[in-house]
């Protein structure tokens, strides 16, 4: 019941968020748009400028948790996995990350969640709750290496055609990835904000944590997350966690599901059957010109 109840609320606000005072379409070299929000300047979803501004303010509990990550970097599927951590059972969240997308939910959805609360979003530093750097609160950073985001991405835009309008093909639709005319941005310039972000605040506990060594060796990272967030988990609970979190198993568990739409492939490598030789040279020049120097300046692409 608590659910359906949920998931009403989870409706009504589909109505409520579309549309910033300054909305930018944005168009590939066809003229296919993609419908995107500008807020003070950057590019984000077209969630509702209250949205955003609502976030300073939100209080933030002792015991919680930040999950933050480009998109299509591993944010749901890690969500799940640390909801699984801290319930120390494996349990599917039909309803998924978006019931604490911070950029998303109502104040009063993410205020009547219970503790432990596993917040989540694709936002930059300076717009998150005050309270997270004030508190030291614990942050995971999910990352994933540039091409097959991009992949995952674009088929993120074209699934969600009510909310993004989008239509082209990926060959179009990459010269705006690689622009940063995307929400959040260009991967390369939020990864090196990021890498900033992290060196000019030394004492915000952060994890990074790896899409691609997620799918090496999944019980490993369970183990290092449970550790982080002060879980404590035996051998038997790190193995039903993982089994019930693989990714495919996940997928199917939630097929019904409203998380069902952003869970693709879940794969490492999938960038070669879209991406041309000639484009991926292009990512491996961004990564170079912008990331060198940073923590993120070695995209794992095999596992």
């Amino acid at each position: 019941m608590a659910d359906q109840a949920t998931a009403h609320l989870v409706n009504l606000r589909m109505n409520e968020i579309y549309g910033l005072p300054v909305e930018k379409n944005v168009s590939d070299e066809d003229g296919n748009s993609l419908r995107l929000g500008v807020l003070d300047g950057r590019l984000v979803p077209p969630f509702g400028e209250s949205n955003y501004r609502k976030l300073p303010d939100i209080p933030i509990r002792d015991d919680d948790v930040v999950l933050i990550g480009y998109p299509k970097t591993g944010c749901h599927w890690t969500w799940q996995i640390m909801s699984m951590i801290v319930e120390g059972k494996p349990i599917q969240s039909e309803l998924g990350k978006g019931i604490s997308f911070l950029e998303f939910a109502s104040r009063e959805m993410i205020e009547d969640l219970p503790s432990r609360r596993i917040l989540n979003t694709h936002l930059w530093l300076d717009y998150l709750p005050r309270q997270v750097k004030e508190k030291k609160t614990k942050i995971v950073f999910t990352v994933r290496n540039p091409k097959d985001t991009a992949v995952s991405f674009y088929n993120h835009h074209k699934s969600l055609i009510n909310l993004y309008g989008y239509k082209g093909p990926f060959n179009k639709w990459f010269s705006l990835f690689m622009e940063g005319q995307v929400d959040y941005g260009s991967y390369f310039d939020y990864h090196k904000e990021w890498d900033r972000a992290i060196d000019n605040n030394p004492d915000l506990p952060i994890l990074i944590v790896s899409y691609e060594d997620m799918k090496e060796d999944l019980p490993r990272e369970i183990r290092k997350l449970s550790e982080f967030v002060g879980a404590t988990l035996s051998d038997q609970q790190v193995e039903v966690i993982a089994q019930a979190a693989g990714f495919d198993t996940m997928k199917q568990a939630l097929s019904s599901s409203v998380s069902h739409k952003l869970l693709r492939k879940g794969e490492v490598g999938d960038w070669k059957n879209w991406l041309t030789v000639a484009q991926s040279e292009m990512v491996d020049d961004a990564v170079e010109q912008k990331l060198k120097g940073t923590r993120f300046a070695s995209p794992r692409y095999t596992i």
